[in-house]
């Protein structure tokens, strides 16, 4: 009974996180407590395996606990940077020079600065620029620690859903840019996965409906749900199951017109809405928008990549929920105004 009251502490943030998950895994809050959840279960962990070494609790094993995750955060920082850089170089080895692609090495040689310039500003005992530094990190850490819950839900939602997610009424495939009339590869792993998950509502008893969902771009010469639905009704799917929505630009509207597509259809769903591993958790988000239940699935993309893609989504997804970010960082940069007026006043 003693050592079910001391894991209760440690299982409540998990217990959180499920909670929030059964209700509506559709919001970023829930991935917030996953991340929780998990730092939380590892700091548990770690304190508990050093007790049970020492077979007794006091400063000194306090000192080595914090050491250790300091430690393990500082190992994680690096491995995402060197991740990041990585990723970045290859993406432009493999698709050709473009600033935006880019952007997972600048982010990643940012992270990678900021514990060389702390351990330098140490190293000189560099007090007021050390303070300084840390100032700057709070907002970059807000930023930091909404990035690292995103990446982490990101990976564990579309995966859970791909494998637990219930039979549906509708499958609905998001649209991603055509080739003037052809179905590149990107499309054509998330039309294949949706056709998997077609099937297996079928299988279930289900008569499903499969819509196809993008508008014509500058660059095509037809809608990209038209060219979608040729390449599934080519691949064997029934032409009678299909349904195009041929106005959308962007997810926002891909989701909203499909939600007024089924409903002049008369179908109320559920829906499972498919487009790439890197964007499911955002079209699940703005699908709860949208007002239809179900979820949202991945498919694969090329690990190269993904990191500069889930970047784009992150800041998306901060533009989405636009007003709250601001504050929170107007919020997370006070003490470093407070701080530059004390300065600029002495």
């Amino acid at each position: 009974m003693s050592q079910l009251l001391i894991l209760l502490p440690a299982l409540f943030p998990l217990a959180v996180f499920v909670t929030s998950f059964a209700l509506e895994p559709r919001k970023f809050r829930t991935g917030i407590y996953l991340f929780v959840a998990l730092g939380w279960l590892a700091m548990f962990g770690l304190g508990w395996a050093m007790v049970a070494a020492t077979r007794v609790w006091d400063e000194l094993v306090g000192d080595y606990l914090l050491l250790g995750l300091v430690l393990v955060a500082m190992l994680a920082m690096i491995g995402l940077a060197v991740f990041l850089i990585v990723a970045g170089i290859t993406l432009v080895l493999k698709e050709g020079f473009q600033f935006n692609r880019l952007a997972s090495v600048i982010l990643g040689a940012a992270i990678l600065g900021l514990p060389v310039v702390g351990w330098v500003l140490i190293s000189l005992r560099a007090v007021d620029w050390l303070l300084w530094l840390v100032l700057l990190g709070v907002p970059a850490s807000y930023l930091g620690f909404g990035f690292v819950s995103f990446v982490i839900y990101g990976s564990f939602y579309p995966s859970w859903m791909a494998r637990f997610g219930r039979p549906v009424e509708v499958v609905v495939v998001l649209g991603s840019g055509l080739i003037g009339d052809r179905v590149p590869p990107l499309l054509a792993s998330r039309l294949q996965k949706g056709r998997l998950v077609f099937d297996r509502s079928v299988a279930a008893g289900r008569d499903v409906r499969l819509v196809t969902s993008g508008g014509r771009g500058s660059d095509e010469t037809v809608a990209e749900a038209v060219a979608m639905r040729d390449f599934l009704v080519a691949a064997g799917v029934p032409a009678q199951s299909v349904l195009t929505e041929e106005r959308s630009r962007n997810t926002k509207q891909n989701l909203a017109y499909t939600a007024e597509l089924l409903a002049r259809q008369g179908l109320a769903g559920p829906v499972a809405v498919v487009t790439s591993d890197f964007h499911a958790l955002r079209a699940a988000f703005l699908m709860r928008k949208a007002g239809l239940p179900g979820y949202a699935v991945g498919a694969k993309t090329a690990r190269y990549f993904w990191p500069t893609a889930v970047m784009r989504e992150y800041v998306a997804v901060l533009r989405d929920h636009l007003w709250l970010n601001a504050a929170m960082l107007a919020i997370a940069c006070l003490p470093l105004a407070v701080a530059l007026v004390i300065a600029l006043t002495r």
